[in-house]
């Protein structure tokens, strides 16, 4: 059976947070080593206040570690089949994921499948065009990021894969300035750094293309305090080519074009083709949408 420290660890990783976030002012971190190795076990009162800060519910935890973490596994397996049918356009897998997910939340009552059934549907009315209105789905999504207090890879990635059924609206809720102080902290991790730097340029493409500039340089902005480890290419090269598309957008078509390219090229160099292809398919989006000069005036 493996210790609470032990399924604290494998929770805490999964959702990229640092050790010092978790255990900050309750122990030192050698005894939080010998913690999370099994060799130690801590009160209660630690335990509620460690288990608010991975945010969860005391009874996700509790479930969690009676189940020693294979619920995580299985909601991993049933995450990529929907990212994968929603890429695809399978309409009938997405549904078939939606029901699976709704049967597993009303079993487990863990959170992250009840997102995942809120994105199926939405992906399914996406792709099927019958229907667009997301707003029940949408508000599950939005109250939980809103009443959760410092976000997570799992929150980050949440708000990326939600994104197609926001709103300029909803997006400043959750950029406000007071929720997202945290977000440019020196706390990131390589795991978490990268996953806020594809957010928000995600986020700033889709502002670009409904032409709504001004939340777009805020979220540049943003985008421009997170801190990015010397080794971390990847998250350079996607910072350097939004800053290239704001350029074009902005007028600046010489200079914007000139920084794309060579971002595009170090893709190639450093073998990231995954990324040059994600990149490409963003520009293709602005340039559709006339980005050329389109904050000129």
């Amino acid at each position: 059976m493996m210790s609470s420290g032990e399924i604290v660890k494998q929770i805490r990783l999964s959702k990229g947070l640092k050790a010092k976030y978790v255990y900050k002012d309750l122990m030192t971190q050698s005894t939080s080593s010998r913690y999370e190795r099994g060799k130690e076990e801590i009160k209660i009162a630690k335990l509620l206040v460690i288990i608010a800060r991975l945010n969860l519910e005391f009874s996700e935890f509790i479930y969690l570690f009676k189940a020693e973490n294979e619920e995580f596994k299985l909601f991993e397996k049933y995450h990529q089949r929907l990212l994968k049918a929603f890429k695809k356009g399978e309409i009938m897998e997405l549904e078939l994921i939606n029901q699976n997910a709704i049967n597993l939340y009303q079993f487990n009552h863990l959170a992250c499948f009840n997102h995942l059934a809120q994105l199926a549907s939405c992906m399914t009315k996406k792709i099927s065009k019958k229907q667009k209105d997301f707003t029940v789905e949408k508000k599950i999504i939005i109250d939980y990021l809103l009443k959760t207090p410092r976000w997570s890879k799992y929150e980050y990635q949440l708000f990326d894969e939600a994104l197609f059924m926001f709103t300029e609206d909803d997006i400043k809720r959750l950029l406000n300035s007071d929720r997202w102080e945290n977000f440019y902290n020196k706390e990131n991790d390589f795991i978490l750094a990268r996953t806020k730097v594809q957010l928000l340029a995600h986020v700033i493409v889709l502002l670009i293309k409904d032409d709504h500039f001004s939340t777009a340089d805020t979220c540049l902005m943003l985008l421009n305090q997170v801190e990015i480890a010397a080794t971390d290419i990847w998250s350079k090269c996607y910072k350097s080519f939004i800053v290239g598309v704001n350029m074009v957008k902005d007028g600046d078509l010489k200079q914007g074009a000139k920084i794309i390219s060579e971002t595009l090229t170090s893709c190639e160099e450093f073998k990231l083709f995954q990324l040059n292809k994600e990149l490409m398919y963003n520009l293709k989006i602005c340039l559709d949408e006339g980005l050329v000069g389109a904050n000129s005036n």
